[in-house]
């Protein structure tokens, strides 16, 4: 979704421009899948991605789901976050979550027991039919991640499309522009669409797609999935 995210201003403004793109955007994109083009190109962008995420768990100080436990962090209130850990402690057996002492004398260690926990109860919550908010979630995160990590080249295309329709655009306009602007949009209607689609995906990825953006996803899903951890009835019955 982020490569087809972030071409699709280049794609309209070739059906828009070009006569015969339609046929030879259905062709290229058949040929791509066929020979697993595509699936190379999200496989790349996913690795991109995943390095991207390391380093943005540098500056945030950790995995999101791993802060959230720590007795330091505020994003859950104290009372919230015992009884998830008591649920963790319940369902994962060997595991001994750390007091406010152990995890500061030995945070490496801490760290090391909130991961297992997570690693735990993101396989607890694969199915997602039965945690669809998770799924959802998490979906919403990687694609924030890739479309962080795809950015730069993200916005190149956007910009070059958006020049390619003012320069397809430019020779309809006189100087009376209130006179010809109804011609222009009703002749050219595709063309100015591509334009503003460009320009809108140019700003999105210059305004709104940052470490910010990212983060506030990261944060939603690592909420849902630790959420999960109210599951009682599902503890009772096994």
């Amino acid at each position: 979704m982020p490569a087809f995210f972030s071409v699709l201003p280049f794609v309209l403004t070739m059906m828009a421009w070009c006569s015969s793109a339609k046929s030879i955007i259905g062709g290229t994109l058949t040929i791509l899948i066929s020979f697993g083009v595509m699936t190379f190109i999200s496989s790349f962008i996913s690795n991109v991605g995943n390095k991207r995420q390391n380093i943005l768990f540098m500056v945030w100080g950790g995995a999101p789901t791993t802060m959230i436990l720590r007795h330091s962090d505020p994003f859950l209130d104290q009372y919230t976050k015992q009884r998830y850990k008591k649920w963790l402690n319940m369902k994962v057996q060997g595991l001994e979550f750390p007091s406010l002492i152990e995890e500061e004398n030995d945070p490496g260690d801490a760290d090391q027991k909130y991961e297992s926990a997570i690693n735990y109860l993101r396989e607890y919550t694969r199915n997602k039919d039965k945690y669809p908010a998770v799924y959802r979630d998490n979906v919403g995160y990687g694609f924030s991640r890739n479309l962080l990590a795809i950015r730069l080249s993200g916005f190149l295309v956007a910009l070059i499309s958006l020049g390619i329709n003012i320069y397809f655009l430019w020779p309809n306009l006189n100087t009376d522009w209130e006179e010809n602007i109804s011609l222009v949009l009703r002749e050219n209607l595709l063309g100015v669409g591509s334009g503003l689609v460009a320009t809108i995906f140019m700003l999105t990825f210059w305004l709104v797609v940052n470490n910010d953006f990212v983060k506030e996803r990261a944060f939603r899903y690592a909420k849902t999935l630790l959420e999960c951890c109210e599951d009682v009835p599902r503890l009772s019955n096994e």
